[in-house]
């Protein structure tokens, strides 16, 4: 007995041991993780090779599970197919068989598009290979988010560099790293389709112009080198939508003529008057290089929309929309009513992008276009959406610019000042240009997101390099969590009511958006479950 007794303790102590033992491992293994979690995060190269793994497999995931439930055409998706397909044959127009009437333009015989032509470039590996028949609208989206991605993230870790080495400026920067990968813009329009397509490539280039921007204001000087590159963003993204193409010429040629009126190189270059230094300056190497780039791209812009529409500064004649001339007629009247642009606009644009209050009539279309200000639009699209909760935290740190700007308004106005200024007021033509369009969509609010993340990244910088902004931030740092909260999740439901709903309702759900939604997510999921049951069987 003594002896069983003494057997069953030692299996009872072995048994604990083991259990020990296990629950050691288990803390050395979670141990083990975030040290090389603190390791990848410390250094820069490889948290940003991690974070590109993580954008292309989840985004790539998200675009993945919205593939194929677009309302709209899958022949549209090969448009720029049939583009590059012309272009290499030395022709401007596309087959109607894959445009049709939805957004081509009939001029002397043929279909033209109004898109750039850099979505077609990228094609070009589909005809060395003969393969035009591919769709490839998903994998050129990834690739522009990733690469708009990889832009801010570089541009946050630029500013982590530059700022103070504690643990509170490492929150501000951890807030805004989460935010560039999981908010706003990164998220909110995830969806493929020939529109996002477009608009999303000039984003991507858009941001790399900010970052590019970012980077010569911390570094205090714009060399050759940056300001090529800012070139070449704002000529690719006019050669892919014009509206962002403008907003970034006009930032990248008012930097060059506040860099070249800088009265600090004016005093280093002697007796020289201001007027012979700024005139010398237009005529330097930093000056002419990038303004070369620029102007060669210009070039290219001007030939395609010579070959289309006979005006090198004709970017689209609505005259000419097949879409106008077979039962939408209303277009062609509101066009030549009130021009494609107009201020008188901007009242219900602001209204649409930053409180979408108009939502709450779509249940009735009539009393919503009886508006003076809406009457003057040719379509409203859902989903409603706001800059107010999808980038709140962006926002955070564009009202800590603000403020550290008041804080600092006896100093004067240094050149870098200057120089963010000139950007900044560059950024904001897109912008305008939304908000007098004649046709309000969910994505144009692509169009704002460099002037809103060039803001929040200088609101960053001013933060993390300066002991009182610091304080302040400690002081809000919850709030600021929970502003990245808001932001993150409002984007993924937007994407989500995007990617369910349709832009254009045929007919306005009379019990409202709400009830809408509801219906077509509970039919978007039975009809994933059918597919689901089917595969199996």
């Amino acid at each position: 007995m003594a002896e069983t007794a003494k057997d069953h303790g030692a299996a009872r102590e072995s048994s604990h041991q083991s259990r020990h033992a296990g629950q050691a491992s288990a803390i050395v293994k979670s141990t083990g993780w975030r040290t090389l979690a603190r390791r990848i995060y410390r250094d820069d190269r490889k948290l940003q090779f991690a974070l590109l793994i993580f954008m292309l497999l989840f985004y790539g995931a998200l675009l993945f599970a919205a593939w194929g439930h677009s309302a709209r055409t899958t022949s549209l998706r090969l448009t720029f197919n049939s583009m590059l397909d012309h272009l290499m044959r030395g022709r401007f127009d596309v087959d109607l068989a894959v445009v049709g009437d939805e957004e081509g333009f009939l001029r002397d015989g043929r279909i033209y598009p109004y898109f750039g032509i850099w979505p077609a470039l990228l094609r070009f590996p589909l005809w060395i290979f003969r393969r035009m028949d591919v769709d490839f609208t998903l994998w050129s989206c990834l690739a522009a988010a990733c690469l708009a991605g990889m832009a801010k993230v570089r541009a946050v870790l630029l500013l982590r560099r530059r700022g103070m080495q504690n643990p509170i400026a490492g929150r501000a920067v951890g807030l805004m790293l989460v935010y560039v990968l999981l908010g706003g813009s990164a998220i909110g329009h995830l969806n493929a389709s020939v529109y996002t397509e477009v608009i999303g490539w000039a984003y991507a280039f858009a941001a790399v112009f900010v970052y590019l921007a970012v980077k010569g204001i911390v570094n205090r000087g714009f060399d050759v080198r940056t300001l090529c590159g800012m070139a070449l963003c704002a000529g690719l993204a006019l050669n892919t939508r014009v509206t962002a193409g403008i907003g970034l010429i006009v930032a990248l040629v008012l930097l060059l003529l506040v860099l070249a009126a800088d009265p600090g190189a004016a005093s280093i270059s002697g007796r020289r008057s201001p007027i012979r230094h700024f005139l010398r300056a237009l005529a330097a190497r930093r000056t002419l290089l990038p303004a070369s780039i620029l102007a060669a791209l210009m070039a290219a812009t001007g030939t395609v929309n010579y070959f289309r529409w006979g005006n090198p500064a004709t970017f689209a004649n609505w005259d000419l929309y097949l879409a106008a001339n077979h039962g939408w007629s209303e277009f062609l009247e509101q066009i030549h009513a009130y021009g494609a642009f107009n201020i008188v606009r901007i009242p219900f644009a602001l209204v649409y992008y930053f409180l979408p209050v108009w939502a709450l009539r779509f249940t009735n279309p009539d009393l919503l276009l009886a508006n003076r200000w809406v009457r003057t639009l040719i379509a409203v699209e859902l989903p409603p959406s706001s800059f107010l909760l999808t980038d709140m935290l962006a926002f955070c740190f564009i009202a800590l610019l603000a403020i550290a700007l008041w804080r600092r308004r006896s100093r004067g106005i240094p050149p870098a000042g200057r120089w963010a200024a000139a950007v900044a007021f560059g950024l904001l033509a897109p912008c305008i240009l939304m908000l007098t369009a004649a046709y309000v969509a969910y994505r144009y609010r692509m169009e704002f997101y460099s002037e809103i993340e060039f803001l929040a990244f200088l609101g960053l910088y001013l933060t993390v390099t300066s002991e009182t902004m610091l304080a302040r931030f400690a002081r809000f740092r919850r709030s600021m969590a929970a502003a990245l909260a808001i932001s993150i999740a409002c984007s993924f439901v937007s994407l989500a009511l995007s990617d369910v709903g349709q832009p254009l309702p045929p007919q306005p759900d009379p019990q409202g958006l709400v009830h809408y939604y509801l219906q077509v997510t509970a039919d978007h999921f039975h009809k994933i479950m059918a597919r689901h049951s089917a595969s199996h069987e």
